[in-house]
C-alpha cells in the first residue's frame, strides 16, 4: 500500500487525483474493485439494497482516521426538530474545525477519482460536490427514521450515502445502530465497517439512541456522494380522520 501522506506538491491533476483515489485504501481482500465485485453491488444498490462491508479499508489507513476523531475535541451538538423528524448528535461540519487527517480524508472521498468509482459503483452520477463529516453519538444521541432524499445544494442531489464506523469494541447493547427500515435490520457500529446505500423514497433508516452505560464512542465519517439527478421523496400523508363522537379519530 503506498504511504498515504497528502503530497506537497503535485503539479499533475490525475496524479493528485490517483494517490486521493478511495480505491488506493481499500482492502483488496474485502472490497476488490473488479468488474465482478463492481457490477454485482450495483445491482444491489439500484435494488435498493444496503450494501455492507466489514473491514473495509486497510488498517493503517482505519487506525489514523480513528486516532484523528478520537483525540479531536472540537465536537459541536447538532439538533433539530421538524415535523416527522428529529435528531440530537454531536458532530464536525465545518471544515476548520476538522483535524489534519479528516481534512485529508474529506480529500480522498470527494476526489474526481473516488466519485468516479462511486458512480460505478451506484450506476448514478455522483460528479457533484460530496459530502463530508465526523459524528460521535454520545448517551441519549439519535437520529429519527428519514430517507436522506433532500438537495444537496440549488444543483445537486444526494445520490449515494456512506457511513464508515470507527467505533472500537462497539458493543450492540450500547445502541447507536443503524436500523435499515426496509428489512428492520439492525446494524450495530463495526470499526471498519463501511455501509452503502443508493438514496431514494425507500432507503429511511435511523440511528437508535445510544445508551447511558456505553462506555466507547461511536465514532463515524459519513455524508453523500451528489450528482444532478433528482432522488425524490414520499411525501408525509396527513392522517385520515374518522368523524363522530367527541373527537376525530386519525388513521396513519
Amino acid at each position: 500500500m503506498p504511504d498515504p501522506e497528502l503530497p506537497t506538491s503535485v503539479a499533475d491533476t490525475e496524479t493528485l487525483n490517483a494517490i486521493l483515489s478511495l480505491e488506493t485504501y481499500l482492502n483488496p481482500a474485502a472490497f476488490p474493485c473488479d468488474g465482478a465485485t463492481v457490477t454485482a453491488v450495483r445491482q444491489q444498490l439500484a435494488a435498493g439494497r444496503l450494501v455492507v462491508i466489514r473491514d473495509a479499508f486497510v488498517g493503517s489507513f482505519a487506525e489514523r482516521i480513528y486516532r484523528s476523531l478520537d483525540a479531536c475535541v472540537a465536537w459541536q451538538v447538532h439538533e433539530r426538530y421538524e415535523k416527522h423528524f428529529h435528531y440530537h448528535h454531536h458532530n464536525l461540519y465545518k471544515t476548520s474545525d476538522y483535524p489534519l487527517d479528516l481534512a485529508w480524508c474529506e480529500q480522498i472521498f470527494g476526489s474526481l477519482a473516488t466519485k468516479a468509482l462511486a458512480t460505478r459503483l451506484s450506476g448514478r452520477d455522483c460528479m457533484g460536490p460530496t459530502a463530508v463529516s465526523a459524528s460521535w453519538y454520545l448517551p441519549g444521541d439519535h437520529s429519527l427514521p428519514h430517507t436522506d432524499a433532500v438537495p444537496a445544494s440549488d444543483t445537486a442531489t444526494r445520490q449515494v450515502a456512506f457511513v464508515w464506523h470507527l467505533a472500537r469494541d462497539w458493543r450492540s447493547e450500547w445502541g447507536g445502530a443503524l436500523f435499515w427500515c426496509p428489512n428492520s435490520l439492525y446494524l450495530p457500529p463495526v470499526f471498519n465497517t463501511l455501509v452503502l446505500f443508493n438514496v431514494g423514497p425507500n432507503s429511511r433508516h435511523f440511528v437508535t439512541e445510544v445508551s447511558p452505560y456505553a462506555q466507547g464512542k461511536r465514532l463515524a465519517v459519513n455524508g453523500w456522494w451528489t450528482g444532478p439527478s433528482p432522488t425524490g421523496d414520499h411525501l408525509q400523508a396527513e392522517p385520515e380522520r374518522l368523524e363522530g363522537g367527541p373527537a376525530a379519530i386519525e388513521i396513519y
